[in-house]
């Protein structure tokens, strides 16, 4: 790296920061620290959708640019429901966007990996960081381990092949 102000400006990259979060998140889980590995897990989910839509999302205007066509410094896309362009930041609000990347689409593994992902973590919010993880049952934080495992995977299926399964 040089001294540059180029070489010190960040790149966003969620595939990247995806699975460094997963890789992290399963160290975790791996040493008992559930719910920094469940905080984590969610991060890992986020990003790793976040990838897959910008990649495969085209039809509905996936991309770094808000509804005025600036760049962004998070995903955007074409809701149909409401007929907007509208911000794509956590996992809540990717849920409704996930089946964008079943159309046209009949592939069981695909369907089980984005099923599993937004039942498992459509609740799941970023604040939880802040709380004593109480009202997060264990079986829970198990469920959300193995639905990032299936985004995981999905991920490495498009690294590997250039599609979706």
């Amino acid at each position: 790296m040089g001294d540059d102000e180029e070489s010190k400006t960040a790149n966003t990259d969620y595939a990247c920061a995806g699975e460094r979060h997963y890789e992290d998140a399963s160290y975790l889980h791996g040493d008992g620290r559930l719910l920094n590995a469940d905080h984590l897990f969610g991060l890992a989910v986020e990003c790793l959708m976040k990838a897959l839509l910008l990649r495969f999302g085209g039809s509905h205007r996936v991309s770094m640019t808000d509804r005025r066509n600036r760049p962004a410094k998070l995903p955007w896309w074409d809701n149909p429901a409401t007929g907007d362009r509208e911000p794509l930041r956590h996992i809540d609000e990717m849920c409704s966007a996930l089946p964008l990347l079943l159309e046209g689409r009949s592939g069981p593994a695909l369907n089980r990996a984005l099923t599993r992902v937004a039942a498992d973590f459509e609740k799941w919010v970023v604040d939880d960081r802040y709380t004593d993880g109480a009202h997060l049952p264990p079986a829970l934080l198990s469920r959300r381990q193995e639905a990032a495992t299936l985004a995981q995977e999905l991920h490495l299926h498009v690294q590997f092949t250039g599609k979706l399964p």
